[in-house]
C-alpha cells in the first residue's frame, strides 16, 4: 500500500468541510491547510536539493584542502 498522497487528503478535507457543521468545518479546513503545506515543504525541498548537495560537496572539498576532513 502506497503512502496517501497530501494533495488528496487536503481535497478530501475540503469537501468534508462544505458538508460539515460550522465548528468541525473549521477543523477540516485546518487539516487541509496542514496538507498543503506539508505538500509546499515537500516541493521546496525538492527545489533545494541539488543546491544543498553542491554546498555540501564544496564545503567538504574546501575542508579536505585546508586538511581539516575527517581521517579514514
Amino acid at each position: 500500500m502506497s503512502a496517501p498522497n497530501p494533495l488528496h487528503l487536503a481535497n478530501t478535507a475540503q469537501q468534508m468541510a462544505r458538508s460539515a457543521p460550522a465548528s468541525d468545518a473549521v477543523v477540516f479546513n485546518k487539516v487541509a491547510m496542514v496538507c498543503m503545506g506539508v505538500m509546499a515543504a515537500a516541493s521546496v525541498m525538492q527545489v533545494l536539493q541539488p543546491l544543498l548537495r553542491d554546498l555540501s560537496r564544496k564545503h567538504a572539498a574546501d575542508d579536505q584542502r585546508r586538511g581539516c576532513g575527517r581521517s579514514r
